[in-house]
Parts: structure tokens; sequence; C-alpha cells
């Protein structure tokens, strides 16, 4: 078997739809936006159907879906891992781009060339709230005098800005990004119309906003458990999204250990005077939460040591297309990449601990899917 590393470059705007509903007064929503970076539930539709046309596979036609590929309820022998945003410059190299983790304090000073500055946020004290009586809410460093700083959730960063931030280090302006910088929404208003009369159809005006990604951006897509003795793919344009729009595919040969060099480093995880180590959890692809309220409370399952605290982002709501029955899948709440669980486990687990970076998290059902893919960091009580 073997892996392959995708690069989508959108030929034109996109839409991935949320679980907003289209018909008129359902939501009181001003238009439908779009997800962006699309879902894996997306990304790994079009990847399948891409290969199993390659290998012989014809929609419609009585032709036989390639067992290396599964089924509609999982994925055979494939695995992925990602989406990982791509920032390439003018001499195509590119950046891999991480959502910067919801621990990291972000606030812009004034001016034409603007420098970011960050902070931290840490455990504080214990209290007593909705959460329980116990509860270490997120407080920023006693240190650190940071007035108008809010979360990073509508920031990205490059894999050195991240290793910077997981080790309790202010990543560099240059390697920090806006969401607005890589992407821009533009709204657009359709109607449907009858394909035999070629009039509009009543009760069928519609809003939605595409997304317009920046022309250096990319989406990257790591695949793995391919069959060898397979063809390639030939067709290097596909469809990607909601009304067929289309997307250009490089696609290059990568192994496990150069796939993992693409991702921030893990820091070394020092003990503490009291003989613990204390460590973050970051998502940086979204998790399936099936038991939201644990899952914001104790963490993911199987990680050693406790969970003393958490920076989670707003849950989101992903379903995808049952292309078996031709229609659209159940949404399920993920927590967003960013979210942060702030863990504590003693000096014997650091092994075990430092294994979970780049890791999937998430139910083992669904880790073929790349979902839950973690990073670990550090932080310090002050």
């Amino acid at each position: 078997m073997i892996a392959q590393n995708w690069n989508f470059t959108l030929l034109d705007t996109c839409f991935f739809r949320t679980g907003q509903p289209f018909h008129a007064g359902e939501g009181g929503y001003n238009r439908i936006t779009s997800f962006f970076p699309p879902p894996m539930s997306t990304l790994q539709g079009a990847i399948r159907s891409a290969l199993a046309a390659t290998w012989g596979w014809h929609p419609g036609k009585n032709t036989k879906w390639p067992k290396e590929l599964g089924d509609a309820t999982n994925l055979g022998q494939l695995f992925f891992r990602g989406p990982y945003l791509i920032k390439t410059d003018k001499d195509r190299a590119g950046k891999y781009l991480f959502p910067a983790p919801l621990h990291l304090l972000v606030k812009e000073t004034p001016g034409t060339n603007p420098e970011i500055l960050t902070a931290f946020l840490v455990p504080g004290e214990m209290t007593s709230c909705d959460l329980g009586p116990t509860v270490c809410l997120p407080r920023i460093k006693k240190e650190t005098k940071l007035e108008g700083a809010r979360l990073a959730d509508n920031f990205y960063l490059t894999r050195e800005g991240y290793a910077a931030a997981i080790k309790g280090k202010n990543p560099p302006t240059k390697e920090i990004f806006k969401k607005k910088s890589l992407w821009q929404g533009e709204p657009r208003t359709g109607l449907k119309c009858n394909p035999d009369t070629r009039t509009a159809e009543d009760h069928n005006l519609y809003r939605i906003e595409h997304i317009r990604p920046d022309y250096h951006l990319k989406i990257g897509v790591i695949v793995g458990g391919l069959p060898a003795k397979q063809p390639s793919l030939l067709q290097k344009i596909v469809p990607l999204g909601g009304e067929g729009r289309l997307a250009a595919v490089e696609i290059n040969s990568t192994t496990p250990d150069k796939y993992l060099d693409l991702l921030p480093s893990c820091p070394p995880l020092e003990q503490s005077k009291d003989g613990k180590i204390r460590f973050t959890l970051s998502l940086i692809t979204p998790c399936p939460a099936n038991n939201m309220e644990k899952l914001v409370k104790e963490g993911p399952d199987d990680i050693p040591g406790k969970c003393i605290s958490a920076c989670i982002g707003k849950s989101q709501l992903y379903g995808g297309w049952d292309l078996k029955n031709n229609k659209p899948r159940p949404l399920q709440p993920y927590l967003p990449p960013g979210s942060t669980w702030f863990f504590e486990a003693v000096a014997e687990e650091k092994k075990e601990v430092k294994a979970l970076h780049g890791k999937c998290i998430s139910d083992k059902a669904v880790q073929p899917y790349g979902y839950g893919q973690v990073l670990i960091g550090k932080w310090e009580v002050d």
C-alpha cells in the first residue's frame, strides 16, 4: 500500500453547505453560509469518486464499486488525514497552516503595518459555577497584560508559529494569518428554474455565501492505504462541493515519516517540582462529540492524567452527502479545530503523552477519516 498527498486548488468560488435550512421561514438567516475549509466528509467523497472512476466505476451504470475504496459506511483499506490549508508563495513553496489553539489570545496594533500581539490562557483558581463546584476556568497568565485581547479563533499559524505557541512562546507576526487574508465570503442570489418551461419556479429564491479563496491557497489531504497496482488518477480536475464547482488536484507520493514532518514538532515536556508534567491537547481537525458534556469537562477518553481545564470552541454540525441513497447524511456535532484541553499527568506517563502528538483521539470507527487529530503542547502554573 502507498500514501499520497493530494493538494486541491479551487478554480472558482466554492460552497460547502452547513446545517442551515434553505426553506423560507426556517432559521431566520440572512444568507446560507459555507464551511471552509471543507469537512473531510466532503473531501473523502470527492477523492474516492475520482479514484473509482479511474479504476473503472461509472455512476449510474452497472459497474462495480472498487472494494479497496470501502462502501457507503466505511473507507475500506483507506485512511485520510487533514484537511490542511497550504499557503504558497511565488516560488510555489507551500507553508502548512493550522488553526490557532484557543488558549492563545491575540491583539492587533493599529496602523498600516499592524503587529499581532499574543498572550496565553492557563487554568485559573478553583471555583464553583454552572459546570460544577470544583472548576478551574481559564484566565490570562498573571504576569501578562494585554488589554483588548481576544481568542485567536479567526487566525491560522504556520508550522513555525504553531511550534512556538505550543512551547508557550509568542509566535512572530509573520507566522500568523487572519482568515480574511486567506479567503473571503461572496454573497450570491439564486433562483431555481423549471427545466421544461425554462421559467422561474415560485418560492425558490435563495441567498447563499460562496467562498473565494486566496489565489495562492490550497487544501491538502493525506490519502493512505492506496493499492500500489491500481492506475494513477488520470483526470486532475474534479468536482468539489456544492454546484459541482471544480478544483485542480496535484498528487505527490509521501510516507508516514515524511507526512509527520509537515506537523509542528512536539515540545519537550519537563517535569515540575511536584513531579507532574503539564500538557495541552489541541485539535487541528474537527472531533466528533457524541457526548458533548463529558468531552468538554473531562477531555477525550484514554488520555493520560487528569483534565484540569479547557478552551472549547462552538460546536459545528457536519453531515455530508450519501451518494448511494442520493440524500444528505444526518447532521452530527463536532468540536472545532483549535479546541484545547489542559492536562496534568505523572512524569512516568511522558512517553505515552508524547506518542499522542499528531494522532487522532476520536472514536476508532471515524479515525480513518482523520477526525480528532491533536498536537501536544505544554503549560506552566503561574
